[in-house]
């Protein structure tokens, strides 16, 4: 019987080899060497003189953070406990700064809203809604963003913080197939469901460009008539606690083609039905039962395009976590002008945060398409300005994003250049920027997120993990409410 094996001296031979072509390309200076239309990178004096990539000071950066609980409250001074092992990221940075920090200036990263001061302030409309009338009715927060706040990483702790201040309860606007599942809702589909994404490559079988104001529609497909398609929702036990409460359901949903039945239940106990038809306006409402607990909404008919659904409550603040995957932000004016505001009534949207640049970062090559960019999302913020005039708008541009340079992780080579170039679309149109490229340390911090214990970003270098989206998410809370306080501090000054 034949055995086919690799001689280990074969292998040592193979490596010694390698070994030898990377010697004598640094000895010999063969770094940049073209091979047809390959070209060899040997390390080269300088990469080894230069050393590691600038570090952030990660015990500074983090001295001011703190985390809130699920209750949505701030934890308790700890100071005088012996529980050492149950400690925050602002707790350990805090004792490692008082050892390590350095004796020369701190100078910290501009985390405050900045905006073009020959213009307006840019959200004294949305202040004083809050200000005047933050609990009659719902006012409505819509984040749309790349995958960077998938899962309601970001947005969740910006809700929070805002509903305990002014108001309201629930996640807000959810879809029936999410790719993420969100931390602050717990829902569970049956097999029946499909999901239609409203941008990038879109599926044939959708004929019209009407995807609802979370840009993704479902369809449930069943094998027979007797077969229901459903899904569960509950509230998530690891949410925050304003998210748990909720006692109003909306579901939104177009091109209904035959009269379908939705029921809602508790514990195999139906408490309400609709029947909808073509004629039926969305949204639709269900009040449901309190405290909140397992819902099960059965669909019995020919599936419509059902945009989505929103746990809310029937006044105060809703804030809408919206994540696009892989999503550059420049077609929102595709949609239909009429549909994409149609399901909110007027005057419910009151700000919209858009948060985009990172998946054009790695395709930008030069500085003229960056400008190029920032003007076409420059286009886009008038089509949302146009759309909702009654709302203000804040962008967030992309974080700092690292890529292989040599035998360093750098920062992608233009993403200076994508962010000065929304920043300039965003004051050009009178909104006001985040800059979260800043706020998370500059020019070749993330690596330095990556290394931290624990880690704030993933080894993509490029999305935070969940601790290091909560840092963020309350970075930009902060940023929020501190104008906020200042904006009302003015206004009673000038009464």
């Amino acid at each position: 019987m034949n055995k086919s094996f690799i001689s280990p001296w074969y292998t040592l031979a193979l490596f010694a080899g390698i070994g030898l072509l990377i010697f004598m390309g640094i000895i010999f200076k063969l770094d940049g060497t073209a091979i047809g239309p390959y070209k060899l990178l040997f390390p080269t004096e300088e990469d080894i003189a230069a050393g590691t990539s600038r570090k952030v000071d990660m015990d500074r950066l983090l001295q001011d953070y703190h985390e809130i609980d699920m209750r949505g409250t701030k934890p308790k001074d700890k100071s005088n406990t012996d529980d050492s092992s149950d400690r925050s990221i602002s707790d350990t940075a805090e004792n490692n700064q008082q050892k390590t920090a350095p004796e020369e200036t701190y100078t910290p990263p501009l985390r405050d809203l900045q905006w073009n001061n020959s213009m307006p302030f840019p959200l004294e409309r949305f202040f004083t809604h809050l200000s005047n009338n933050r609990r009659a009715g719902i006012t409505r927060i819509l984040h749309y963003g790349d995958s960077q706040i998938e899962g309601d990483r970001i947005t969740a702790r910006l809700r929070e913080e805002m509903q305990q201040q002014f108001g309201g309860f629930g996640p807000g606007l959810q879809s029936f197939t999410p790719l993420v599942k969100s931390w602050s809702i717990r829902s569970n589909a049956s097999e029946h469901w499909k999901r239609y994404p409203g941008f990038g490559r879109k599926d044939s079988i959708i004929p019209h460009n009407e995807y609802g104001p979370l840009i993704t529609l479902s369809r449930y497909h069943t094998k027979d008539t007797a077969e229901l398609a459903y899904i569960d929702i509950a509230p998530s036990k690891s949410g925050y606690s304003r998210n748990k409460r909720y006692d109003h359901l909306k579901i939104y949903f177009g091109h209904v083609t035959d009269s379908v039945r939705i029921s809602a239940a508790t514990n195999d106990s139906v408490y309400a039905s609709i029947r909808i038809d073509s004629t039926t306006p969305s949204p639709i409402h269900f009040d449901l039962p309190i405290p909140t607990g397992l819902t099960r909404l059965t669909f019995d008919g020919p599936s419509a395009d059902w945009y989505g659904y929103s746990v809310q409550g029937k006044r105060g603040l809703v804030v809408d976590n919206i994540p696009l995957r892989g999503a550059s932000g420049t077609f929102f004016s595709n949609i239909p002008s009429t549909h994409f505001t149609g399901h909110f009534t007027d005057g419910e949207v009151r700000l919209i945060i858009l948060q985009f640049g990172g998946n054009v970062v790695p395709y930008i090559d030069s500085k003229a398409r960056a400008v190029n960019y920032g003007k076409r999302m420059e286009r886009e913020i008038a089509t949302f300005q146009s759309r909702f005039p009654k709302a203000d708008f804040i962008f967030i541009g992309p974080s700092d994003m690292g890529t292989k340079v040599r035998t360093q992780m750098q920062t992608f080579p233009h993403l200076i250049d994508v962010r000065d170039a929304l920043k300039e679309a965003a004051f050009n149109r009178g909104i006001a920027y985040w800059d979260i490229f800043e706020a998370m340390g500059g020019e070749n911090a993330m690596q330095s997120w990556v290394e931290n214990d624990p880690p704030l970003a993933a080894s993509d270098y490029v999305h935070f993990t969940p601790k290091g989206a909560g840092v963020v998410a309350q970075w930009l809370t902060d940023a929020i409410l501190d104008a906020y306080t200042d904006w009302k501090s003015n206004e009673q000054t000038h009464e």
